[in-house]
């Protein structure tokens, strides 16, 4: 019997790449990432990326010195 279709779209599975100097990039439902490795990227695990953004909540503004 064959399977019923489903209104459900397939998950993304996004990898993260980087290189030393460079940004991130972000690649959906890639099967082989011997590309990327032989250009140099080295992939990041997600979690680790997104724990090295800087606080969004944070001010860009330096913070003013106690006594001015």
């Amino acid at each position: 019997m064959a399977t019923p279709p489903t209104n459900e779209a397939p998950v993304p599975n996004p990898r993260y790449f980087t290189r030393e100097g460079e940004g991130v990039q972000v690649v959906y439902n890639l099967r082989d990432a011997s590309p990327y490795t032989e250009l140099g990227y080295e992939e990041v695990d997600e979690a680790a990326y997104l724990a090295s953004l800087p606080d969004p909540t944070a001010s860009p503004f330096p913070a003013v010195p106690d006594g001015d």
